[in-house]
């Protein structure tokens, strides 16, 4: 029987994390300004007066204000949850720790709208401080709800690999979801609900991404299409170590996009296009096709070839890159011309992401995240450590923003330096317990040489083969199909 010390969760784990979401929250909420950091210093008596005053009253905003109110909101989630975590008692977390975590988020957003005070003209009022005391409050009921099950997948209690691929794909869809539906500034309104549907019809013969390059435009919509290549295999991951067939697995697929368009048109900023929906359904179908080949197929062999061929892909990704981030063009400024157009405040971390809405700023993070993924998926192919990633995503990151000053129109941003770095490590980094999980779900040798399908026959060869197995190795980890 395992040490009961041993089933606790590691909140320890989540301190890094924590100071890091606090950190950037608090230099977002004050050093980043319009114009750059505009510190004013206020006589303390003064400052109290102000910050009781702005905070005590309700502005009523326009719905054209949902949007920035819904980022409040948003920011707020993930540290609410690091810090439950975080002070979550080993034997587990009650109401007095949820509690104390409420209490010390608000006290953290009351200090950051004092703060900002003192860096005009950032706005302080009442509004943005409920949005941001109900975000960290999400993001402890979040914690709540999926503490005992985080504490059972720390220590594969929870149907072993397979269940851990299941969870973190779910996450994944409902992030990838919360994603398609940014800004999350739905109408809340007779008179916006019906401006919006008298909208709708309009926009769902548009072209995503439309007045864009043509490159852009494929490029978002090939990018909206694989990343719903993960959804289709969750789709086939049933509960209780089932797998669903094609089209059981497609009925749910199309009813969860079809709930998230639905949403989508009801969003004031949204852009339910058919299209969009359309290849995002093809990616879903992708996704449940490659489950029955993934599951027959021999997963050292399948790492051996996408080793082989890893390679090839690679001018290819590299003509991508440059195209979307438009450096493919004749029209150069000379090195003269490149200084003076420079703008000395888009070299200060984070102001380009400030400048835009955060739900722009949210989709560019995750437009570098795709953009450098692959150089993360490479290192882990080749069999490279994870820093070599890193150093190859840092330097072909730092020559195309250095490329991009040198475009008419454009500006480099030293943050997607960051992002793409860190996103080649970390993808690197996690790779191979990703293919641990998914060999968890293949099928046994002695199977896979005869099964053309996911139907019950193979399920219960596969069953009878590793009880054997069992029954010959007791100490081995049962996993089950």
């Amino acid at each position: 029987m395992p040490d009961r010390r041993q089933t606790r969760f590691p909140n320890i784990r989540f301190l890094p994390w924590l100071l890091l979401v606090a950190v950037t929250i608090a230099y977002a909420s004050t050093i980043v300004g319009p114009t750059g950091m505009h510190y004013v210093p206020l006589d303390a008596d003064t400052a109290w007066q102000t910050f009781v005053t702005r905070t005590s009253v309700w502005v009523e905003n326009g719905s054209d204000q949902r949007a920035d109110w819904m980022g409040n909101l948003s920011m707020l989630v993930p540290f609410g949850f690091l810090l439950t975590a975080v002070m979550a008692p080993r034997k587990g977390a009650g109401p007095v720790t949820f509690l104390l975590a409420l209490l010390l988020s608000a006290a953290f957003v009351l200090g950051m709208k004092y703060a900002q005070l003192y860096f005009p003209p950032r706005t302080v009022t009442l509004n943005y401080m409920v949005a941001q005391v109900l975000g960290a409050t999400i993001g402890i009921a979040l914690f709540a709800l999926s503490h005992a099950h985080l504490v059972r997948l720390a220590w594969r209690r929870a149907g072993g690999a397979r269940e851990t691929l299941r969870t973190i794909l779910i996450v994944y869809a409902v992030g990838i979801s919360i994603f398609i539906l940014m800004p999350l500034d739905f109408a809340l309104s007779w008179d916006d609900l019906a401006t919006r549907l008298d909208q709708v019809p309009s926009l769902l013969f548009a072209m995503p991404g439309a007045g864009r390059p043509r490159i852009v435009q494929a490029m978002v919509l090939i990018a909206s299409g694989l990343a719903l290549v993960p959804f289709g295999v969750l789709m086939v991951l049933a509960p209780r170590s089932r797998n669903r067939m094609f089209g059981h697995a497609m009925m749910h697929g199309l009813a969860w996009q079809t709930a998230v368009f639905l949403l989508n048109c009801l969003l004031l900023s949204g852009t339910p296009t058919l299209i969009a929906l359309a290849v995002r359904v093809v990616g879903m179908m992708v996704g449940i096709w490659i489950m029955p080949w993934i599951i027959r197929r021999d997963p050292a062999a399948l790492h051996r070839q996408l080793a082989r061929w890893s390679l090839l892909p690679v001018p290819i990704y590299l003509v991508l890159l440059a195209s979307v981030n438009g450096l493919v063009s004749r029209h150069w400024l000379s090195l003269d011309d490149a200084i003076a157009a420079l703008y000395p405040l888009g070299l200060l971390p984070l102001f380009n992401l400030y400048i835009v809405t955060k739900a722009a700023a949210a989709k560019n993070i995750v437009a570098h995240l795709v953009m450098y993924a692959p150089l993360g998926l490479l290192a882990w192919a080749r069999g490279i450590r994870p820093h070599w990633a890193f150093c190859w995503a840092l330097l072909l990151a730092t020559a195309v923003e250095a490329c991009r000053f040198f475009r008419p129109g454009l500006q480099g941003d030293v943050n997607d330096i960051a992002v793409a770095a860190f996103t080649a490590l970390l993808t690197a980094k996690l790779m191979p317990s990703v293919w641990h999980m998914l060999e968890a779900i293949t099928l046994p040798r002695l199977v896979r040489v005869t099964a053309h399908g996911l139907g019950w026959r193979e399920r219960a060869a596969a069953a009878r083969l590793r009880e054997a197995t069992v029954k010959s190795t007791p100490d081995a980890e049962v996993e089950n199909f």
